[in-house]
C-alpha cells in the first residue's frame, strides 16, 4: 500500500442521507492529507477517506493531483430527492480522450473503487502490456467493521461506602479516585457506523487507608488500600453532529472485576485488638453495569460521563453483610 502527500482541494461535504445539502456545488477546502495510490502508470487513481465521505483523485504521471467530482444533494432543496452531481464522468471522458474504448467506459463508470480502479488499468494496461499476474482484482470489496485504541485516564468519583447487614456505621466517606483505561472499539459496518462493540480494561484506585466508628462509637473500623481491575463490555451508539463531531451513548455490564491490592478484609478493632474481619471478594463477575455519555471530536478526541451501579465488596460467605460501591466517572480518551 502506497500514499502519497496532497496538498489541494477536497470536497467536505458529507454523503450521509440525513445530512446532505441543497447546493450541488462541491463543499471544496484546502487541506494537506495523505492519499491512498489505488492504480499507478500513465494516469494514476488515488482514495480518501472520512467518517462520512469517500473522494477519489486522479493524475497523469508527472502531473499534480486533481479531484474528481461527484457529490449527492437535495435536490431544489427536498429531502425526499436526492440528486448526484457526476462531473467526474465529464473529467473522465476529458481524461481519456485519446482513447475511444476508454471514452465509452466512462459514461457507465460509477464513483466506486471497483469501477475507477477498472477504466484506470485498462486505460494503462496499453501502454504496459497485459496486466501482471498480481494485478487486483476489480470485484467490489464488501464494507469492513473498523478498529479504534484509545487510551482512556479519568477520574472516579465514589459515593459514600456504606457496610450494611452489620456493625451500625455511617459509612466510609465519599471520595475521588483516578482510573486509567484502554478502550478497544469495533465499529460495525452497517447503519452508517453508528454503533460500535466496546471493550475497555481499566485500573482503578478507590482510597488509602481509612478509619471510621461504629455508631456506637466502641469499635474502629478499618480498610486499607483498595483498587481494582474491572472489564466493561458495551455496547455504544453515535449520533453526528457534523463530520468532525458526534455524541455517543453507551450501556454495558462489567464482565469481570477483580481487586489488585493487597488488602483482604475491612477490620474491626476494640481498642487496637482486632476481633473480627470482614472479608472482601478477589473478584466477581457479571456483578454491575454501566451507562455512559459523550462527545467525540475527529475520532480523536473524546469526553465521557459514567455512571456504575453498585458492586458489593464483601465476600458472598460473609451472611448477608453488604458493603456496595458505586461512583461516576469523567473519563477523557485520545486514539
Amino acid at each position: 500500500v502506497k500514499f502519497i502527500s496532497y496538498n489541494g482541494d477536497i470536497d467536505y461535504s458529507s454523503d450521509n442521507l440525513d445530512d446532505l445539502s441543497n447546493s450541488k456545488e462541491p463543499e471544496l477546502k484546502k487541506d494537506i492529507v495523505f492519499l491512498k495510490e489505488l492504480v499507478n502508470g500513465k494516469k494514476n487513481l488515488y482514495f480518501y477517506q472520512k467518517q462520512n465521505f469517500e473522494r477519489y483523485f486522479y493524475s497523469d504521471s508527472d502531473s499534480s493531483i486533481h479531484p474528481l467530482t461527484y457529490k449527492k444533494y437535495y435536490f431544489n432543496g427536498s429531502s425526499s430527492q436526492v440528486a448526484t452531481n457526476d462531473e467526474y464522468i465529464n473529467q473522465l471522458k476529458t481524461i481519456f480522450s485519446d482513447d475511444a474504448n476508454a471514452k465509452v467506459l466512462a459514461a457507465k463508470t460509477k464513483y466506486t473503487t471497483s469501477d475507477l480502479k477498472k477504466i484506470f488499468s485498462l486505460y494503462n494496461s496499453k501502454f504496459s502490456g497485459a496486466a501482471s499476474s498480481n494485478e487486483p482484482s476489480f470485484t467490489e470489496t464488501k464494507k469492513k467493521a473498523k478498529f479504534n485504541l484509545n487510551v482512556r485516564p479519568g477520574l472516579n468519583f465514589y459515593s459514600p461506602l456504606k457496610v450494611e447487614q452489620t456493625y451500625s456505621n455511617e459509612g466510609f466517606p465519599s471520595k475521588t479516585g483516578v482510573r486509567i483505561g484502554v478502550e478497544a472499539e469495533i465499529v460495525l459496518p452497517f447503519n452508517k457506523n453508528k454503533w460500535s462493540v466496546v471493550l475497555e480494561p481499566t485500573y482503578s484506585l478507590y482510597n488509602n487507608k481509612s478509619v471510621i466508628k461504629t455508631n456506637d462509637n466502641l469499635y474502629n473500623m478499618h480498610m486499607e488500600n483498595y483498587s481494582f481491575f474491572s472489564l466493561p463490555l458495551s455496547l455504544r451508539h453515535y449520533m453526528f453532529i457534523n463530520d468532525d463531531s458526534k455524541i455517543f451513548i453507551n450501556a454495558g455490564i462489567n464482565i469481570l472485576s477483580f481487586k489488585t491490592s493487597s488488602s483482604e478484609s475491612i477490620d474491626l478493632d476494640y481498642d487496637g485488638t482486632v476481633f473480627d474481619k470482614l472479608q472482601l471478594s478477589p473478584s466477581q463477575s457479571f456483578k454491575s453495569a454501566v451507562f455512559g455519555i459523550g462527545f467525540n471530536y475527529k475520532n480523536k478526541y473524546s469526553v465521557e460521563a459514567r455512571y456504575n451501579t453498585s458492586t458489593n465488596l464483601l465476600g458472598e460467605k460473609r451472611n448477608s453483610a453488604t458493603a456496595d460501591l458505586k461512583y461516576v466517572s469523567l473519563i477523557l480518551g485520545y486514539n
